[in-house]
This record gives C-alpha cells, sequence and structure tokens, in this order.
C-alpha cells in the first residue's frame, strides 16, 4: 500500500492508501482534501470522507475510470492519517455526530463574522466590490428546507 491521489475521469480526486489490483485500484480510507487560505502565509487542509454514507472503508475503481495517479505529497500524510483514523473511528462505534436541526440566523451570522475577520483588507475590499457580502447574510425563510 502506498499513499496517493488518484483523479478520476468525472474530475473528482481522491487521496488514500492504494493498492493495486489486475483491473482495479483498491482505495483504503479514501478522503477528498480541500485546500483554503486562511492566511497570506497559512493554508487549511480539510479531509472529508468520499463516501461519508458508507460503511465501508474501501472503494474499488476500475482501472479506466482513473484519469491520473500520483503520490500524495508527504507533508499531507499525517494529516490524512489523522482525518481518516478518527473518520474510521467513528464509524465503526457509531458516533459520527449528527444532527437534524437547522442552523439558527445567529450560527450562520457568526460563522461569517468570524471568516471575515480572518479576510485581509485586500479581500474584503474585494468582495464588496463585487457586492457578494450581503449574499453571506441571506437566510432562508423556509425552516422546513433541509438541503
Amino acid at each position: 500500500m502506498r499513499y496517493e491521489v488518484i483523479k478520476l475521469r468525472t474530475g473528482s480526486e481522491i487521496c488514500g492508501m492504494i493498492t493495486d489490483m489486475d483491473e482495479w485500484i483498491e482505495i483504503t480510507l479514501p478522503m477528498i482534501c480541500q485546500l483554503t487560505k486562511v492566511s497570506e502565509i497559512e493554508t487549511m487542509a480539510t479531509f472529508i470522507p468520499y463516501a461519508p454514507l458508507s460503511r465501508d472503508s474501501t472503494l474499488t475503481i476500475a482501472r479506466d475510470d482513473v484519469m491520473h495517479r500520483s503520490n500524495l505529497n508527504e507533508q499531507f500524510i499525517p494529516f490524512y492519517d489523522e482525518a481518516s483514523s478518527k473518520w474510521l473511528t467513528m464509524v465503526e462505534t457509531a458516533s459520527i455526530p449528527l444532527t437534524n436541526k437547522m442552523p439558527t440566523r445567529e450560527r450562520f451570522t457568526r460563522t461569517i463574522d468570524d471568516m471575515l475577520a480572518n479576510m485581509s483588507d485586500q479581500e474584503l475590499d474585494e468582495l464588496e466590490q463585487q457586492e457578494q457580502l450581503e449574499d453571506f447574510y441571506i437566510f432562508p425563510n423556509d425552516t422546513k428546507l433541509i438541503h
């Protein structure tokens, strides 16, 4: 097994521990990595389970569905290991923190305010110029809507 990043023909990128089979590639604990700029010098790597509703810890993909493969950058391996280990534990112990409550307007506002506080003056100016700032504060009126 080795750590790899797989790009599928669909455009999705998955990282995980890869085992080569004859016509298949098996990915153990497949995750998607999302990189977010936190500041001018920091980037946050967030690992998200590829198939979060599945009980299976492996994913099998036909070689024909793979567009590109490469080794996972060693800098990301400890973060992947930690995220995939926590996820596997939550799946095995049925302890995934779930809620069916709609977040409150205050929670949305607090989250957006936190995001804005971490933006540079230049980023805030660009955001205001694009007139997107007020769009962040739109809140759905239908509290029965869950998506």
